[in-house]
């Protein structure tokens, strides 16, 4: 049994004296104002049984947890508190009976101010007082944390109580910087602003890719409980062909029926628009098909054959609807082989989203990461090859979704072309094996004279695609990756795979997967001259204390630390460092929060949209040792575009990705002096004529920003491209498509100052006189 007591009634006060703060977290004195408490528990797992009451065996008002079985469990507050201050949290904690495997017990956490050394109490202890001073340096909240279960599990019971934040200095910041315009480093790689799309929930199908039926290749049984699919015969007749004696997916055949009909519903349906799509059939006795969308039914006759035919059809609707119905009429009594049907809105662009595709154009990411992610390792490229009716659909296990196969090689290159960009493929080294990576770079590379090639050709292609940058792998050092190994095993499997792909086309430059520590280590130690990148990926969340100050700088801090693990590897392999393999940050993004489009559908804030330009500053300033970052994902799946059935946005992450990859410069310029807490970088433009500035204020205050000594070179009169919400955390929806919106205006620079609007990432740009 785990019991845990919300046994207080928590109380914040300021007491302000001796130019010092101390708020009361915990039991107040007699005479405080009791506010909002707003302690949170933690279980390590979902309680089997746990008590929350409203009493206590204490005089006092405490936190209480109780486990007789070992647990690491948790209660925490956040907490704000000032940048660039110094602070003492203090609190007693009683413990009765408390033990914990391999060193763990009871204690106080700091969130990510903990210290190493601090005290874990175990056994059975009268109250102690426990004092922890921090600072807090970018932060501008910290989370306190009471745990039975600290540095691993624990039981017994521990009470806390009498907890207290007092301010011992802070500082008063004066943003204020010098820029040096003949200091450059070293140029940003264009590839910072690249894209990555997965196969998973709605980023391709419900997403970029325009089909509007779901299940249209009847992978369940149609009219099964799993299948979107309703029939209006009895589905015990109906029988499954699994021989795979036209298509490499089973198909479902209708034997001596009488016009059956089948359906899909909640279709979404403009008015005044064109749609277009096709049903693949063979039948017998069949006469005509009665088909109907929405409002609108048209009847086509069948010619009589023995093979399957695909009938096209087109409709125009009438009527604007969520709930539009598709219903397919088979005239007559025989058998029918239903193999594929499609449907699509007319406005297709080769068979991705009119819509979705014009934001991407937004978007203008020079590079594109396909097909994964953690899909990638489950995934058979030869599955998305040929007449799209006749590729299998599969369940797909790393998302547990179905894969239809709609989208493969060519219909990714297609979107590739559509959007002038480039390719960055990832190759399956999980289930996956070296003969088959090397099979899949011939055939995107290879002559149309090799085998490869040859089949390449005859699905409509003849030239190679040419494809340069290739990721051998992806986050294998996981547990939830399929095909997981350990590291002294892995080694060894990139190395095959790279070299069996070298082998094919020695022109290729590969990615290896990366992750801080002994990961980068081995992959260093033993990898090396195979691989010309190494990746890294990384998600934030909301889990730390909350401020916005904080939350905004978990991006740049992180692509800092992953910067400095990096060159830390470096140092301690030369060889490595001889090479210069630079990392590809092939994801990156937030990760939480509400899932209102799907599978990881994740929405986000203007305070997302603030870490997503912090991070793009932080690029520029390790420009010598990042070649590229994908954000992740594009659509819908935690994307910087967001859909609906029939209409499409960007989220304010997107609206900064746009914006940074128009207005910001290439060339990062040394700056001096000290910005906090703006977070900010300075860049010239590729062809040296403007001087950009970009500048986060991740604070509730418009701040001035001082431009010490600036050159008589740079006008004070320029643009500034602001992007701005009513406060942080607004959102875009399909209601509410600029909530988060692009300022555009004119700005001076007054005094040698820039005003800093809050909330907002801002690119301030100037011209230099030549």
């Amino acid at each position: 049994m785990r019991i845990k007591k919300l046994s207080f009634m928590a109380f914040l006060v300021l007491l302000v004296g001796c130019n010092q703060t101390t708020t009361t977290l915990l039991s107040p004195q007699k005479g405080e104002e009791p506010q909002t408490a707003n302690w949170q528990y933690e279980p390590w797992v979902a309680p089997s049984h746990y008590n929350a009451t409203a009493s206590s065996q204490f005089d006092d008002e405490v936190l209480t947890i109780a486990s007789d079985t070992l647990i690491a469990e948790r209660w925490f507050k956040k907490i704000p508190v000032k940048p660039f201050a110094n602070y003492r949290v203090t609190g007693s904690i009683k413990t009765e009976n408390v033990k914990g495997e391999h060193g763990a017990g009871a204690g106080f956490g700091l969130g990510k101010f903990t210290k190493e050394n601090d005290t874990i109490f175990t056994g059975t202890t009268d109250w102690t007082t426990v004092a922890m001073e921090f600072e807090t340096q970018m932060d501008d909240s910290f989370m306190l944390e009471l745990f039975l279960g600290k540095n691993g599990k624990a039981s017994g019971t521990v009470h806390f109580d009498n907890l207290r934040l007092e301010e011992l200095s802070a500082t008063t910041l004066k943003p204020s910087i010098q820029i040096d315009l003949t200091q450059k480093e070293a140029p940003m790689s264009p590839y910072i602003y690249g894209q990555f799309i997965e196969h998973m929930g709605k980023c391709i199908y419900g997403g970029i890719w325009a089909e509007m039926l779901q299940d249209r290749k009847f992978y369940h049984p149609i009219g099964a409980k799993k299948s979107p699919w309703k029939i209006n015969v009895d589905t015990t007749t109906v029988k499954i062909d699994s021989t795979h004696s036209y298509s490499k997916g089973n198909f479902p055949v209708f034997q001596k029926v009488t016009n059956l009909e089948v359906s899909q519903t909640d279709l979404a349906l403009e008015a005044n628009k064109s749609y277009v799509g096709h049903v693949n059939i063979k039948s017998s006795g069949i006469t005509s098909l009665e088909i109907s969308l929405g409002d609108t039914t048209q009847t086509i006759q069948l010619k009589k054959s023995n093979t399957f035919q695909k009938v096209p059809f087109e409709f125009n609707t009438n009527t604007t609807t969520d709930s539009g119905i598709f219903n397919i009429k088979f005239n007559g009594t025989g058998t029918i082989s239903l193999v594929a049907i499609s449907l699509m809105p007319s406005d297709n662009v080769q068979g991705f989203r009119k819509d979705v595709l014009a934001l991407l154009k937004e978007l203008d990411a020079p590079i594109y990461r396909w097909p994964g992610g953690n899909f990638v390792s489950g995934y058979n490229w030869k599955d998305g090859i040929g007449d799209p009716d006749l590729r299998p659909t599969k369940f797909e296990r790393a998302w547990n979704g179905l894969e239809y196969n709609d989208v493969g090689i060519h219909e990714f290159m297609q979107l590739v072309d559509l959007l002038d960009t480039e390719a960055n493929i990832a190759v399956n080294t999980g289930l996956g094996t070296a003969e088959m990576a090397a099979e899949e770079v011939a055939y995107f590379n290879g002559d149309a004279s090799t085998k490869m090639g040859q089949w390449r050709a005859k699905n409509g292609h003849e030239a190679p695609y040419n494809i340069k940058l290739w990721a051998v792998g992806n986050e294998m050092f996981g547990d939830w990756q399929l095909g997981h190994m350990p590291i002294e095993d892995y080694v060894k499997k990139h190395n095959e795979v790279a070299e069996a792909m070298w082998a094919v086309d020695p022109t290729i430059d590969l990615i290896g997967v990366g992750f801080p520590g002994r990961w980068n280590d081995m992959m260093y130690e033993n990898c090396a001259d195979n691989m010309t990148f190494i990746s890294e990926h990384f998600y934030k969340q909301d889990w730390h204390a909350g401020g916005l100050l904080t939350h905004v700088n978990q991006m740049p801090a992180t692509i800092k630390d992953i910067a400095e693990e990096h060159r830390r590897a470096r140092k301690e392999h030369p060889e490595v460092a001889k090479k210069n393999i630079k990392i590809a940050m092939d994801e990156w993004n937030y990760w939480y929060g509400p899932h209102e489009f799907g599978l990881l559908g994740t929405r986000y804030f203007l305070r997302d949209a603030l870490g997503i330009a912090a991070g793009l500053n932080e690029f520029s300033r390790q420009s010598d040792i990042y070649y590229m970052a994908n954000y992740a994902q594009t659509v819908n799946v935690i994307g910087a575009i967001k859909t609906t059935k029939t209409k499409s946005w960007l989220e304010g992450t997107g609206l900064v990705l746009k914006l940074y990859r128009n207005e910001f410069g290439t060339q990062p310029v040394t700056f001096s002096g000290n910005a906090a807490p703006l977070d900010v970088a300075v860049t010239l433009t590729e062809d040296g004529k403007y001087l950009t500035i970009s500048v986060v204020n991740a604070t509730h205050d418009e701040i001035p920003l001082q431009l010490q000594e600036l050159s008589e070179n740079i006008a004070t009169a320029g643009t500034a491209f602001i992007v701005q919400g009513a406060n942080d955390m607004v959102y875009n929806d399909v209601a509410h498509q600029d909530n988060i919106y692009i300022n555009e205006t004119a700005v001076n620079i007054k005094n040698n100052s820039l005003q800093i609007p809050k909330e907002s990432a801002g690119i301030y740009k100037f011209k230099i006189n030549q």
